[in-house]
């Protein structure tokens, strides 16, 4: 992907024949994986004041570069985000604000940065091309930040469309935020829907752990039992299933003295 862009950056901008010299030495270095000395040549050039739209192609590329191959996503945040104060180009702009979302949602774990770039993604009309994901990920940064009814409202929403990709695995995450709140009944009742929608044997496997949870947290211990029981040998981790059925059990002849 990267070598495509750095093809394009020299195929598509009109620039004086030292900037295209300049360009192709990065585009080597790159090539060559010496991305430092990639990284020096590029701002190199963004020190000569090059035309607008090679800017903007050099600074995503920077941010690629920190990113993908250095792993400095703060630094490849900078990168991205001057795009944005530079263009109005609808799709070089969605484009880094992808960047941006996926940085602070899945790298630096910054979730209010993440929740206002999704819900500007999602909010455009018509829908964008990955609207679903945009959507999906929104929900998930409030999740995260523990402002459980407004995510559970937004994975309600998801879950009731149909047509959206991410309609059933709404469910799971909406079920999260009743636990997250000690609401076992709704937890319990939103994981009994999921389970019947979902395909994939290892979410169903979590979303009974879960159930079980929430039962045993409820003191249905016999309901609890059952269902920790009926994924013994699939749940990754036997040794803590036998430990909440020892648990349980111990808890149920208790009771019964």
């Amino acid at each position: 992907m990267l070598a495509l862009l750095l093809v394009f950056i020299i195929s598509s901008c009109d620039f004086t024949p030292p900037l295209s010299e300049e360009v192709l030495k990065a585009q080597k270095y790159v090539v060559n994986q010496e991305y430092k000395n990639a990284i020096r040549e590029y701002k190199f050039i963004l020190e000569k004041n090059p035309p607008q739209d090679l800017r903007i192609k050099i600074e995503y590329q920077l941010g690629d570069i920190y990113s993908i191959y250095l792993g400095e996503n703060l630094e490849a945040s900078l990168h991205y985000k001057n795009i944005i104060k530079i263009s109005k180009d609808p799709l070089w702009l969605v484009k880094t604000e992808e960047r941006l979302g996926e940085i602070y949602f899945s790298y630096l774990k910054d979730y209010r940065s993440s929740e206002k770039v999704y819900k500007n993604l999602s909010s455009f009309n018509p829908p964008l091309k990955n609207n679903d994901l945009y959507l999906f990920n929104y929900a998930m940064s409030v999740f995260k930040m523990k402002r459980l009814k407004e995510a559970a409202a937004i994975f309600k929403k998801i879950s009731l469309d149909k047509s959206n990709k991410y309609n059933v695995r709404a469910i799971y995450f909406r079920a999260l935020c009743f636990f997250e709140e000690k609401n076992w009944k709704k937890t319990i009742s939103n994981l009994d829907e999921y389970i019947k929608k979902e395909t994939r044997k290892d979410y169903i496997v979590e979303a009974k752990f879960i159930m079980a949870n929430a039962y045993e947290s409820g003191e249905s211990l016999k309901n609890a039992y059952n269902l920790y029981y009926s994924i013994l040998g699939e749940y990754p981790n036997t040794e803590v299933i036998q430990n909440r059925l020892k648990a349980i059990y111990s808890r149920r002849i208790a009771r019964k003295r």
